[in-house]
């Protein structure tokens, strides 16, 4: 996984829209911008956005650390993991103000 500041992230992230997929047949663990592995279970991460087959969550230890997961798919069907594409840490005020406004502008859309 690629660690990157966050204005770098959203870059990269692409278009984000308001989570709208239904998660709950995705459950595996996943390498964290934390630098730990966590479980992902759609009732107890943090879900600020997705993307196509990709989704923005906050690590559920430390929500400065933010990462973008992709759901990887056989077949379109079937569920086969996460993998982590990149991560990013709020440190800045400007990051945690620009974390907070994406939040207003996906919610919103």
């Amino acid at each position: 996984m690629r660690m990157m500041a966050f204005e770098e992230f959203g870059a990269f992230f692409g278009r984000a829209a308001k989570p709208r997929m239904n998660m709950s047949i995705y459950r595996d663990v996943f390498e964290c911008a934390c630098g730990q592995s966590h479980w992902f279970d759609e009732r107890q991460i943090d879900i600020i956005c997705d993307g196509f087959s990709k989704v923005m969550v906050a690590c559920p230890n430390d929500s400065t650390y933010i990462t973008s997961l992709k759901i990887k798919t056989f077949m379109i069907f079937k569920f086969i993991g996460f993998e982590s594409l990149a991560g990013t840490h709020l440190t800045s005020l400007q990051d945690h103000a620009a974390m907070r406004v994406l939040r207003v502008v996906v919610m919103r859309a």
